[in-house]
């Protein structure tokens, strides 16, 4: 994968990928890491600076939003109305574009004008089902975004999409990898506690779970703080009960 040229000699289109991953501990990281690669690539194109701000919407979330720059960022958490051309885009799963001298989405336009930006083109990211994206591109006062910025930013976006639910899936499988991870040590833990309880009172798994279970209800705690509880209390202390995976060869 690459972070993209630093200018836009015609690359290898095929399979072109960004690199969202490397760096970006969480989803978040890789939507900034998004918006900065998107603002550096039609800045090159557009031959002046454009700014990004890079929107996700996911089924039970909520959303999630990164700029190139404070300003881009800050824009980006206000288009939540409904009145700005990220959600046109998403919606019309094509191109929105604000140019100087428009009459549609004056509110829009005056949110840009506070900002320092003259002009806005949006285009949408196609996701996993359940999931939304859009990448807005922001243009300096009295700029206009063009027809072949406009094809530019839409390839982008393309690219950008692939990108994104590659890092998206990435940061999903270490998320569950962390939770099985922590459910199997929370398990063992409670192992071993029925171990002590089973050579304490000489009884089976079944009825020292069921003495740990009890507990838990009774004090009103989790199986595995009864449990950790119980091994802390032991002469020697409470014995490792961290779990290692195994290692990939």
């Amino acid at each position: 994968m690459a972070g993209g040229p630093a200018n836009n000699v015609e690359p290898e289109r095929q399979g072109f990928l960004l690199d969202l991953v490397t760096g970006a501990d969480d989803d978040a990281s890789s939507l900034q890491k998004l918006a900065d690669a998107a603002s550096r690539w039609i800045s090159t194109t557009a031959g002046t600076a454009i700014e990004c701000a890079a929107v996700l919407h996911r089924q039970r979330s909520c959303p999630a939003s990164a700029g190139s720059t404070p300003a881009a960022a800050s824009l980006a958490l206000d288009d939540e109305t409904g009145d700005d051309p990220a959600a046109i885009a998403s919606a019309l799963l094509g191109a929105a574009v604000i140019n100087p001298g428009g009459a549609r989405w004056q509110a829009y336009r005056r949110r840009l004008t506070d900002r320092g930006f003259g002009a806005a083109l949006a285009v949408p990211l196609e996701l996993q089902p359940g999931s939304a994206g859009t990448l807005v591109f922001l243009g300096p006062a009295n700029y206009v975004f063009n027809g072949k910025v406009v094809d530019e930013a839409a390839w982008f976006a393309g690219v950008a999409s692939h990108s994104l639910k590659l890092a998206l899936d990435v940061h999903g499988v270490i998320r569950a990898g962390d939770n099985l991870k922590q459910v199997l040590e929370s398990r063992t833990s409670i192992d071993v506690a029925c171990g002590v309880l089973m050579a304490q009172n000489r009884c089976s798994y079944a009825e020292a779970f069921g003495k740990l279970a009890g507990t838990s209800r009774h004090r009103n705690l989790k199986v595995r703080s009864v449990a950790e509880s119980l091994l802390r209390s032991l002469p020697s202390g409470a014995p490792s009960t961290r779990f290692e995976p195994p290692a990939i060869a």
